[in-house]
């Protein structure tokens, strides 16, 4: 019998709620009306960013150009930041185009990080099958994919790269954060098998690179880098970082933590797949953001939910291909 596969964003949303994963990872199901503004953005950057970094330190299109390229016609509008200056919580969300707010954020992209000489690229979108073992037997196969993994040549430790497209910057999880730590848990297996790693070399950390989802502000600037009001005074309102990369070193005993509770998960939800465990709801005020909420009402009234899931949404495999989902 074939193992189940396991993928970091089911991984996600199965801690967050396990009914809502069996539904869209057990079932596959997705919402025909599901809004995609900001998977398609993130898949866009993540597409652009993995043909402008080629092998060791040479360099692709302008990702700002292959974006453009990629997009074509695109979806028109996208939510625009709320952490934007110009925006109060209480207003209405503006709309802006899709294209233009990825172009914009490649471009500074560029602007504040030239190419990157100092990265040795020795993997980009590199895909990946392992199996999770527990008690010297296999209960799964991970499957993800390495947004990129390079060699710092100012510290000549290897790095793996996580790009983030993000509304607002926040950092302060990371030292506990799963995503990542997930694939470092398996990471020096993978590359060591791949012949990446030098003998007694290792993963040294992750480097999460941050691109915030806004547009150039067009103020002028003093020789700090602050931005000025029209009447030449330091602004009080200084926007928040449009850029940031953040360097996370794990130790060894992290990353056996971090693979003890990916196997603690996949025997929940292999319990779960044979009836021995029942299929739990993580039920809150965030369940109106869920995409199966009205399914979800019908199904807790004993309504016809099956009908609903025929009429409303559609199936699709959520492990194929193993390429990154921009939700990763």
């Amino acid at each position: 019998m074939s193992l189940p596969e396991v993928r970091t964003s089911e991984r996600k949303l199965f801690r967050r709620c396990p009914q809502a994963w069996w539904w869209a990872y057990r079932m596959g199901l997705r919402a025909n009306s599901e809004e995609r503004d900001a998977l398609w953005l993130g898949t866009g950057v993540h597409e652009a960013l993995a043909q402008w970094y080629q092998p060791h330190q040479r360099r692709g299109e302008h990702p700002a150009d292959y974006f453009e390229r990629w997009a074509g016609k695109g979806i028109g509008e996208i939510r625009a930041n709320y952490s934007d200056r110009n925006r109060e919580w209480y207003e209405e969300p503006k709309y802006v185009d899709a294209i233009d707010l990825g172009v914009a954020m490649l471009e500074g992209y560029v602007d504040r990080w030239g190419e990157d000489p100092q990265w040795d690229i020795l993997h980009i979108e590199h895909s990946f099958r392992t199996n999770i073992t527990s008690a010297s037997k296999r209960i799964a196969t991970f499957v993800g994919t390495f947004d990129g993994v390079a060699r710092d040549l100012d510290d000549g430790y290897v790095y793996l790269l996580e790009h983030k497209t993000a509304t607002q910057i926040n950092t302060g999880f990371l030292a506990l954060d799963d995503q990542a730590g997930g694939y470092l848990a398996v990471a020096n297996a993978v590359l060591r098998q791949k012949g990446t790693l030098r003998p007694g070399e290792s993963i040294h950390g992750v480097i999460y690179n941050y691109l915030r989802k806004s547009f150039p502000d067009d103020r002028p600037q003093n020789e700090a880098g602050e931005y000025l009001n029209q009447d030449g005074r330091v602004s009080k309102r200084q926007p928040p970082a449009k850029f940031l990369r953040e360097v996370v070193e794990r130790s060894s005993t992290e990353a056996r933590q971090q693979m003890q509770r990916l196997v603690d998960e996949v025997e929940i939800m292999n319990g779960m797949r044979t009836g021995a465990i029942p299929i739990i709801k993580n039920t809150s005020w965030e369940c109106t953001w869920c995409p199966f909420f009205t399914m979800c009402k019908a199904h807790e009234r004993g309504g016809d939910w099956e009908e609903i899931a025929r009429s409303g949404y559609h199936q699709l495999d959520p492990y194929g291909p193993y390429h990154k989902s921009a939700a990763e």
